[in-house]
């Protein structure tokens, strides 16, 4: 049974929230699919209409989640990703940092794989593509700046910590350490490789 609390009226701003955290926790529990309006009104002890005043359906929730959490994670990763360093053979790790960033926002990153149809599907391309874009690859560099590498390291990051966070057996910091040498070196032999 809900917290006695959550029976209370509240405020129409502290409501909406509430269903945005409930369905986010339900999303990265159960999967997007899982979840419907039914699910959302139980688990915060009130009425279907009560969620249905504040969302259409599943899908304008997550719409919202996302739009709300994926702009204050680039808000929070922007500062880390202007102070990396370019790569270099033997230099310091442009991938890790980013890397560990992403292990801690393991709700967001979860939720960011939780499902969902080809809304859902942009948003999450367009996130990772505003990752790349910030990435310290120089665009004046050949090969630093190629789309296709970029689309290959957010790739890499992403599946790579998504995979981390649903397996807490694997060893997140060599795991880490591989991928940012990984990384280094197919950015450095990019850069090198004849164009054609």
């Amino acid at each position: 049974m809900p917290p006695a609390d959550s029976r209370k009226r509240l405020p129409s701003a502290d409501r909406r929230q509430q269903i945005l955290d409930t369905a986010a926790a339900l999303f990265v529990q159960r999967g997007f699919e899982a979840v419907g309006m039914g699910d959302l009104a139980s688990a915060l002890g009130t009425s279907r209409a009560t969620v249905y005043s504040h969302f259409p359906s599943p899908e304008s929730i997550l719409d919202a989640l996302l739009d709300e959490r994926l702009h204050q994670l680039l808000g929070r990763l922007e500062p880390l990703l202007a102070h990396l360093p370019r790569p270099v053979p033997g230099g310091p790790g442009l991938i890790e940092p980013v890397f560990e960033f992403l292990l801690a926002e393991r709700d967001t990153l979860a939720l960011l794989h939780s499902g969902g149809g080809p809304s859902f599907r942009a948003r999450q391309t367009h996130f990772l593509s505003e990752v790349a874009r910030r990435l310290p690859l120089d665009p004046a560099t050949p090969g630093h700046g190629d789309a296709t590498l970029l689309l290959i390291v957010t790739t890499l990051l992403d599946a790579l910590a998504y995979r981390a966070i649903s397996d807490p057996d694997l060893d997140t910091a060599a795991l880490a350490r591989t991928l940012g040498a990984f990384v280094r070196g197919g950015v450095l032999a990019a850069a090198g490789a004849p164009r054609g």
